[in-house]
């Protein structure tokens, strides 16, 4: 009786465990837009602090569902955007660089894109123009369109 209480421990703790799943492109739906996730240069996902994953085609999908759901969500174990410049890579959001230009094209058409360091976003930025944003700079912007 002990081992099948033990068990019962062992699968609850599991069970609830805070990981993320990776996107699998061409296969998984975006869960704002519900088209079909196939560029990895600008998905992104959210982990619930329950472990629950949800996936998007582009950064602007994910803003607008954290905006819409947050309240009945709670908090974020994980907010993740790719790195435009290393395809299929997640990086932590909070310490993201993102950049909005019209000469990078984005999924949804915000023109959204991200890469893991400032560095490389003002790099990206003198080949193609634009503005550079911080997580929270770029949530603002989002929400006003």
């Amino acid at each position: 009786m002990k081992s099948l209480y033990l068990l019962g421990i062992i699968f609850l703790l599991t069970s609830c465990t805070v990981k993320v799943t990776p996107i699998e492109y061409g296969t998984d739906s975006c869960d704002f837009c519900t088209m079909g996730i196939v560029d990895n240069k600008h998905a992104s996902q959210i982990v619930t602090s329950k472990g629950k994953n949800y996936k998007f085609d582009a950064i602007e999908c994910m803003i607008s569902y954290v905006a819409e759901n947050e309240k009945e969500q709670g908090p974020y174990s994980h907010i993740l955007v790719a790195d435009i410049l290393n395809p299929g890579e997640l990086v932590p959001a909070k310490d993201a660089a993102f950049i909005i230009s019209k000469n990078i094209p984005s999924p949804m058409g915000a023109f959204l894109s991200a890469t893991k360091s400032t560095n490389d976003a003002d790099r990206l930025i003198k080949e193609n123009t634009g503005n550079l944003y911080t997580y929270d700079q770029v949530v603002k912007q989002i929400k006003k369109h």
